[in-house]
């Protein structure tokens, strides 16, 4: 293909409209979607033919969309977590699944402070009741607001955003304690100020736990009855990482029941969240809409890193980057 051929991409991209802003003037881009079942139609799928690259948000890139691209080379997806993508299907078709690992990095971990300054400081509360003009009840939930130094902060997953967070809650001088599946290396453990921990020791020394790990068999519902169970009373929970790594109900339950003095939150097993999610109702609970990683600088980056690699393949026939499947 020469740099004169528009490359052939299809997006999937349903809850990314601002994506469009982002695609290369030498793309001849497809846009498509899922429907409510999760499936994709017909009439969509039959315009693929000669796609060559899928780039994904959170959309699933599975056998039947494969199979609609019978000159597929790369599925791209546009962030970290790749729970979407069929990386066994993709690797028997001889197709590299790849994701973006870092990009978010510093933009998750800010988020993750914003949300624990705010909880400790009991920004949402004050502020509601200020609104309603109950100046010494605004003032009153400082009796229940704490200061972060000499607290311990315990991190599930010292990986990009995790280390990142450890180094901003150093600087408010927190003790910082880790676990991870993964040997650390420790350049990044020393520059983090961070200290291994077993899962259920840390679960048990920390004020705030901070779940910053991907979601796979070993994390899912990581965060559940039994380890809520074994947290300090009156902790908090901060989770920027993915929707399934808390069980929701658990976390609700400790949230009404006082165990848990706060919550963090901006990831969810069911997105857009659904009425029925039990985290809507829970007191001391701060939700946001999965944007950890979503700032202008961020946006702007993962899309030309996601570029770039498509156009390793498709433009100079190499080895793509971030390669999921050993494809």
């Amino acid at each position: 293909m020469t740099q004169e051929t528009p490359l052939k991409i299809a997006y999937l991209m349903k809850m990314r409209p601002e994506a469009m802003a982002f695609i290369p003037d030498d793309v001849e881009p497809i846009v498509l979607h899922t429907d409510e079942q999760g499936r994709y139609q017909a009439e969509a799928l039959a315009a693929l033919s000669e796609v060559e690259a899928l780039v994904v948000s959170m959309e699933p890139a599975n056998a039947q969309i494969m199979d609609a691209c019978p000159r597929l080379r790369i599925i791209q997806r546009t962030g970290v977590g790749y729970e979407t993508l069929d990386l066994a299907e993709a690797a028997r078709r001889g197709i590299p699944c790849c994701n973006t690992p870092g990009v978010n990095r510093e933009a998750v971990a800010e988020h993750a402070m914003a949300l624990l300054l705010s909880l400790a400081k009991r920004l949402r509360e004050s502020e509601r009741q200020l609104r309603e003009l109950n100046w010494v009840g605004s003032r009153a939930e400082t009796a229940h607001a704490f200061e972060l130094k000499g607290k311990t902060l315990g991190i599930v997953g010292l990986g990009n955003s995790g280390s990142s967070l450890a180094m901003r809650a150093r600087a408010f001088e927190m003790h910082i304690l880790y676990t991870d599946i993964r040997e650390i290396e420790a350049a990044v453990v020393e520059a983090a100020g961070a200290r291994e921990m077993p899962l259920a020791e840390l679960l048990a020394a920390a004020d705030v736990v901070s779940v910053n790990t991907n979601l796979n068999p070993s994390s899912r519902n990581i965060i559940d009855a039994a380890a809520l169970a074994r947290m300090k009373p009156g902790a908090l929970l901060i989770c920027c990482a993915r929707g399934g790594v808390l069980d929701e109900a658990a976390v609700a339950a400790a949230l009404h029941e006082g165990r848990l003095a706060a919550a963090g939150i901006d990831v969810f097993v069911d997105e857009p969240l659904l009425p029925d999610n039990p985290l809507l109702h829970t007191p001391n609970t701060l939700l946001t809409p999965h944007v950890a990683g979503s700032t202008a600088e961020t946006t702007t980056r993962i899309y030309a890193w996601a570029h770039e690699n498509v156009r390793r393949v498709l433009l100079r026939g190499e080895r793509p980057q971030w390669v999921l499947n050993g494809v």
